[in-house]
């Protein structure tokens, strides 16, 4: 590296604020590295300095370094060899590194590129050039420190938001009803799987008076947070107290009528999907109503089956709307599923959609097995002809089974 003069330096005026960046000097001439030390001690930069390769190497181990200046032509580890093993090293790829050199050959500063150098110095650089290209090589250091701390802080942030999610998560699966018996002769297992941390989808089964079993199934509109908000505040209607006092009736119809007045479309589009079903114990008959919904399905003893619920408007969309109700009796030995369309809204390589025909096929065929296999069953046959392997929207099924 050739001796360089001082005069023509600028002056710079550092805030007591700034940085106090340290450059490494790179160089076997022993004159060079003191002539460099002291423009850049002018500039009021903490400047050390190394022999060659394998020397700055080692003080890089011991001292934090912002940009390194090295020369070309050191002996043992050349300038692009140091850089290139400065680069590979993770703490290491953010030091800007600028390589001196007395040609400006294409090919040569192609080979410098190519092994990690991020700037290049003529030896007949102007002080005045060597000044801004450090100061400029600063900057850039800067700014990459500046996005890893910016990335660090968004991954401490998004692990705090997925502890959260998982939390909510949980809160959300508490209030799912438990499986098992739920009344003398009735039980319900069911399995969720919500397209992210949280779904939209939401279902319950709870006792409505001594004699009554009230069942829903609803899906709102979107994935994630937002929706699943939504169907939180939602499932609070459901209480058994709620509708005790305001449908002594238990009549479904009611109930979504009422549902469609009090939550019409929002600004943004926001509504739902909702079937509603009471069971009433001593009698075994089974009213239910349905509000844009694919329906339930139930399963004979025989395993014919028939779909619960015909076309209607969702949540929201009529606020004039009149839902009525239907009602058939179920048998010991029924079984009924729940779903949201999540579960057959899934296409093949073909594009063609499972559908709720293939749905119905498939509950009918496990109907004899463990309620429990058969709700795994069926979303295997979904996922097996899903294209993507993976559900995109919410999933939710429910399975009753009214015992002998």
């Amino acid at each position: 590296m050739e001796q360089i003069s001082m005069k023509d330096v600028p002056s710079v005026n550092v805030a007591l604020s700034d940085p106090v960046y340290t450059i490494l000097i790179v160089d076997n001439e022993k004159i060079v590295r003191m002539v460099a030390r002291k423009r850049l001690a002018k500039l009021q930069y903490r400047v050390l300095e190394a022999n060659n390769g394998d020397e700055a190497l080692a003080l890089l181990e011991q001292e934090p370094v912002d940009l390194i200046l090295s020369d070309w032509v050191l002996p043992g580890l050349d300038g692009p060899s140091l850089c290139e093993a400065i680069k590979q090293q993770k703490r290491y790829r953010t030091i800007h590194f600028i390589l001196m050199t007395a040609l400006d050959h294409p090919t040569q500063l192609a080979e410098g590129l190519s092994r990690g150098a991020d700037d290049f110095l003529s030896k007949t650089a102007s002080d005045l050039e060597i000044v801004s290209r450090i100061r400029a090589g600063l900057r850039a250091r800067q700014l990459k420190l500046d996005v890893e701390q910016s990335n660090r802080l968004l991954s401490q942030k998004q692990a705090e938001l997925h502890s959260e999610l998982h939390s909510a998560s949980t809160f959300v699966r508490g209030l799912l009803p438990r499986t098992g018996e739920v009344v003398p002769g009735v039980r319900v297992e069911w399995e969720f799987l919500p397209s992210s941390h949280l779904g939209g989808d939401f279902f319950q089964v709870a006792r409505w008076g001594d004699d009554h079993l009230g069942l829903m199934v609803l899906d709102m509109s979107g994935h994630g947070i937002g929706p699943a908000l939504r169907a939180v505040s939602l499932s609070f209607f459901f209480k058994k107290e709620h509708i005790e006092q305001s449908f002594p009736s238990y009549d479904p119809g009611e109930i979504l009528t009422s549902l469609n007045q009090k939550f019409p479309m929002s600004d943004e589009g926001d509504y739902f999907t909702i079937w509603v079903g009471v069971w009433q114990c001593s009698t075994r008959l089974l009213r239910y109503a349905t509000a844009g919904h694919p329906g339930a399905i139930v399963v004979n003893k025989d395993r014919s089956s028939s779909v619960l619920g015909g076309r209607s408007w969702p949540i929201g969309f009529s606020s004039d709307e009149i839902y009525g109700t239907d009602s058939l009796t179920v048998d010991p030995g029924d079984r009924m599923y729940l779903f949201s369309d999540g579960i057959f809204e899934v296409m093949n390589a073909h594009g063609e959609i499972w559908g709720r025909h293939r749905l119905q096929k498939t509950i009918e065929k496990v109907a004899n097995q463990p309620m429990e296999l058969g709700l795994a069953s069926i979303i295997d046959q979904s996922r097996t002809w899903n294209a993507q392997g993976r559900f995109d929207d919410d999933v939710a099924i429910l399975g009753v089974e009214f015992q002998d």
